[in-house]
């Protein structure tokens, strides 16, 4: 995907919504010192041009019961691509995976798992983890605390 040209008030527009995604666009026009049309337009343009990809909101974890976090890093034994297209497919289906990220380095692919606590990750682990195609290796951290967890892209 090709750069996005941004102007200052595209960042600003940026910066405001990926902090209060549920400003109405007369509150974000008031913010950033521009009539209403104008701004929807240069929202709708950033969603047009996939910039804003979308709007959601941030929970906690513990308050819904999901309060067991996990990294994993996975090696697969043969890297062919019919494999990694079933790997992938069935990385996409499983809903406790928040991220999997290709990777350089140790292992090909590191996931970020939630679970309810051990015992829950212990049974993702062993009836989704080790079944999915091609997994050589798993290995697993644990998080003890978060320290900073952020979703917000910086903007500059």
């Amino acid at each position: 995907m090709d750069k996005i040209k941004l102007d200052e008030l595209d960042k600003k527009i940026i910066r405001i919504l990926q902090k209060e995604g549920r400003l109405s666009n007369k509150e974000l026009s008031e913010r950033i010192n521009l009539t209403t049309t104008p701004t929807l337009e240069r929202v709708r343009r950033l969603e047009k041009q996939n910039v804003i990809e979308g709007y959601s909101a941030t929970v906690n974890k513990e308050s819904v019961g999901m309060g067991f976090s996990a990294f994993v890093s996975i090696t697969l034994s043969v890297h062919q691509l019919s494999y990694m297209d079933e790997f992938n497919k069935a990385v996409k289906s499983i809903p406790e995976i928040l991220a999997c990220y290709n990777t350089t380095g140790e292992g090909d692919f590191l996931l970020h798992i939630v679970a309810k606590d051990v015992k829950d990750y212990e049974q993702l682990m062993r009836t989704k983890l080790t079944t999915l195609p091609d997994v050589q290796r798993l290995h697993t951290s644990i998080v003890l605390s978060t320290i900073k967890e952020e979703s917000n892209i910086p903007v500059l």
